[in-house]
């Protein structure tokens, strides 16, 4: 069995909540300093969400809230994902036979994963395990959040939204020959700029605009110059600031196509530290564990590059 860390890279994007019962003037999350109160909340057991399905009944956890700094100053915080299985239906084994009933363990049995929230970038590493990887995990983490949220009065939550692979939306735009439509929806806060995207933040800054969606058409096809709209908008998705997919339509290899990218994550591995990781809430202050800090950023580094603001 491999013993490597493995984790799936997603952004952090502040999502704003359009309610017509809010105050009008409702706090909002914005700084790291909410960010930090908002994960201490939710790792309170009022915030805990329960998931039934027609054969078992879980609960969805975070707990052990560390605040963490790897050796190069990066902060991070560190918290467990759990889902408990507090009653599962199937065949219980009894003196006389076998019967089909409900079983209940107390304490429950959990299975877990370990994410670091790396606030110098907004970037969220989740492990990804046998156990969770196939499960609405998501969906209930970002729920115990929006519980946090709501517990703080606060009129905004944490969404994650995967960070594609390196040229997974940029990549399959330049393959079109021709694009006769892009369509996507970008998210500004706090976002990782280079000269591609400056133009468009900016824009989007000075307009008060949070949340945009775009749906570019040109039957003839659109610019795919860098300094155009259309790759800037796809240099912005493919870096995390997005909601749901990408769609491109146009003209590949001499075919009409319609493809769509950016709902899987980029994934990275660091060897040998799984079961470290695992133990870092008793052991986050030693020397192996300022390593094991280090070489986490670093393979989140290699796998999504801080973009430099002159290339």
């Amino acid at each position: 069995m491999s013993r490597r860390y493995s984790f799936d890279l997603f952004r952090l994007n502040i999502e704003d909540r359009a309610d017509l019962f809010l105050r009008p003037n409702i706090q909002r999350l914005r700084t790291d300093d909410d960010i930090r109160m908002l994960l201490q909340v939710a790792t309170e057991y009022e915030q805990d969400q329960i998931q039934k399905t027609r054969s078992a009944i879980f609960k969805w956890s975070l707990r052990e809230y560390r605040d963490l700094r790897d050796s190069n100053n990066r902060e991070l915080l560190h918290v467990i994902l759990a889902r408990s299985v507090l009653e599962r239906d199937g065949v219980i084994v009894t003196d006389d036979g076998m019967s089909v009933g409900t079983s209940s363990l107390n304490p429950p049995l959990a299975s877990t994963a370990v994410c670091f929230f790396d606030l110098s970038r907004h970037l969220v590493a989740v492990e990804h395990t046998g156990d969770l990887s196939q499960t609405a995990w998501k969906d209930f983490l970002q729920q115990i959040l929006g519980s946090a949220a709501f517990r703080l009065e606060r009129g905004s939550t944490i969404e994650l939204e995967p960070v594609p692979e390196k040229n997974g939306i940029v990549g399959l735009f330049m393959s079109f020959e021709r694009v006769t439509r892009m369509k996507v929806t970008l998210r500004i806060p706090n976002p990782e700029l280079n000269r591609y995207t400056q133009a468009i933040y900016d824009d989007l800054e000075i307009s008060g605009v949070r949340e945009f969606t775009q749906d570019m058409k040109n039957p003839n096809g659109m610019s795919k110059s860098d300094n155009a709209r259309p790759f800037a908008s796809a240099v912005l998705a493919e870096q995390g600031y997005k909601k749901g997919e990408v769609q491109i339509e146009g003209i590949r290899n001499d075919t009409f196509e319609q493809a769509s990218s950016g709902t899987t994550a980029a994934r990275g591995h660091v060897r040998g530290l799984r079961d470290f990781v695992r133990g870092l809430h008793v052991t986050a202050k030693t020397k192996e564990a300022q390593k094991m800090l280090t070489a986490i950023t670093a393979e989140i580094d290699r796998i999504h590059p801080a973009p430099e603001k002159n290339a």
